[in-house]
Parts: structure tokens; sequence; C-alpha cells
């Protein structure tokens, strides 16, 4: 067996669902996200990470079948130990890493990888909770006339 492979056509058939029923906004790209197996999961310390989220490098284009825009990279040792909606769950997860917005002028989708909105260790939330959404970010307040004059990017 190789060392990475391509997902057989049940994972794909998962995103696709993932997709229809939680992510529209990949639905014009759906074919365009590949799902590769690996033999083992990478690790973080002595944590496995289960999965990862790339923009595909453009030699996929070259030597793939497709245009490819997005790459799920998921340790099959990790995988095979996982239950049905563990599964779905983690390709959920990785999916969620690839956002997508409408241009404004030109009605195109653009693409882009985005950060995960909570970040925190479980030890932290077990003693703490979720205490990040009680805190006002400077993206959440509304801005004045002025403060849109006045700003060229929001930096977060």
């Amino acid at each position: 067996m190789s060392d990475k492979w391509k997902a057989s056509s049940s994972t794909q058939d998962i995103i696709r669902d993932l997709v229809a029923n939680h992510h529209p906004h990949l639905v014009d790209i759906i074919d365009d996200i590949v799902v590769i197996f690996k033999d083992k999961a990478s690790k973080k310390g002595d944590r496995p990470i289960l999965g990862t989220t790339a923009k595909a490098p453009a030699i996929l284009s070259v030597l793939g079948e497709r245009d490819y825009k997005f790459v799920l990279t998921i340790g099959n040792d990790c995988w095979m130990k996982l239950t049905d909606p563990q599964k779905e769950a983690l390709l959920d997860h990785l999916l969620c890493f690839i956002g997508g917005q409408e241009d404004e002028k030109t009605g195109e989708m653009k693409y882009f990888m985005q950060t995960p909105d909570i970040f925190y260790f479980s030890e932290e939330e077990m003693r703490h909770g979720n205490w990040r959404s009680d805190v006002e970010y400077p993206s959440d307040k509304k801005k004045t006339d002025e403060d849109q004059e006045n700003s060229n990017t929001e930096i977060i």
C-alpha cells in the first residue's frame, strides 16, 4: 500500500452530503476538494493530528485529473479508530476551514482558508467555560462613518 492515496467514493459522498447540508458556499467547488489519506497521522507534541485542510498545490492540476482547489489530508491510522459519526464530524471540521465569499463587483466566488472562531485547550474550557463569547472584539463593534472612511483593512 502506498504512503498516500485518494479517498474512496464513499468518503467523497460524505463530503457531498456535508456540503449540501452545512456548507452551501462550497457547492460550486465540491468536485475540486479532494480527500487524501496517509498511513500515519502526524503528531503535534504527543497528540495525533487527525486531519488538515490546505489549498491544493498548483502541481496537482498538472499531475491530477482536475484542478483541485483544496486538499483534506487524514491519517488513516486514526481514521480507522473513529466511529462513523466521528468520521463525519472530522470531515465537517476540515470543511469548516474553507471559507467562501461572493465578490460584490464580479459576482464570482472567492475561496480562502479561514481560522476557527473558537480555539482553546480542554482544561482551559473546563476551568473557565467559553469565556471568549463575552469578549467584544474590534470587529464586533459597529463602525461609524468616520471609522469606515479612515480604515483600509481590519486586522484581527
